[in-house]
């Protein structure tokens, strides 16, 4: 199921037509129902500009490096600064965060400019998220952005009941924005071909 931007039968998107900073206000966006592995982690205020800042860094997970060659010695020294925060991590008892996989997978609507996923905590609007989104082949690539809530959570009398959040994505780097957006781009062609073939049967 897919909706432009701004349709009142998208319950749960984000109109932010405009308010991305250096965005065209004619790039249509649509919003589109996925399964993604996906992960949001609540930001302090006086964390939300070094995360913003953040996003411009390459992400060192997803920077393969050839073993042979050049590239030898500076795996080598990988592996060793890598064994060591393993050994380190292990002596504090810390957890170092986890990559994306399929066990992160949710029910979430999306499109370039925002989205929309139920959660078990209480938030207000304007909280801010750094948010990390595993797109699949032939993209295979985590698009890493900070987003903020758009309005306050629904209160619920049940402490861990679900409740949808909006996230508008303010901050994201292009070619992340893009990869989403192409992504959004393919659901949507699924869609339209799936609701083809249900019509050439009706």
């Amino acid at each position: 199921m897919w909706h432009r931007e701004g349709d009142e039968a998208g319950k749960g998107g984000v109109d932010v037509e405009a308010s991305i900073p250096g965005s065209d206000c004619r790039r249509a966006y649509y919003r589109v129902a996925g399964f993604l592995p996906i992960r949001l982690m609540p930001l302090r205020p006086e964390e939300t500009e070094r995360a913003v800042f953040d996003l411009s860094l390459p992400n060192p997970c997803f920077q393969p490096l050839e073993e042979g060659g050049e590239n030898a010695p500076l795996m080598a020294r990988l592996r060793q600064i890598e064994e060591k925060l393993d050994l380190l991590l292990g002596l504090s008892g810390l957890e170092a965060p986890q990559p994306l996989s399929g066990a992160d997978r949710q029910s979430v609507v999306f499109s370039g400019s925002g989205l929309s996923l139920d959660v078990t905590w209480s938030f207000l609007k304007g909280d801010a998220y750094h948010v990390e989104v595993l797109l699949p082949s032939p993209y295979s690539r985590v698009v890493r952005g900070v987003g903020l809530a758009v309005s306050d959570s629904i209160p619920e009398s049940c402490g861990d009941a679900l409740r949808p959040l909006a996230v508008e994505l303010r901050h994201m780097e292009p070619e992340n924005r893009d990869a989403l957006i192409a992504y959004s781009y393919d659901l949507q062609r699924i869609a339209l071909r799936a609701r083809g073939d249900e019509e050439v049967e009706d």
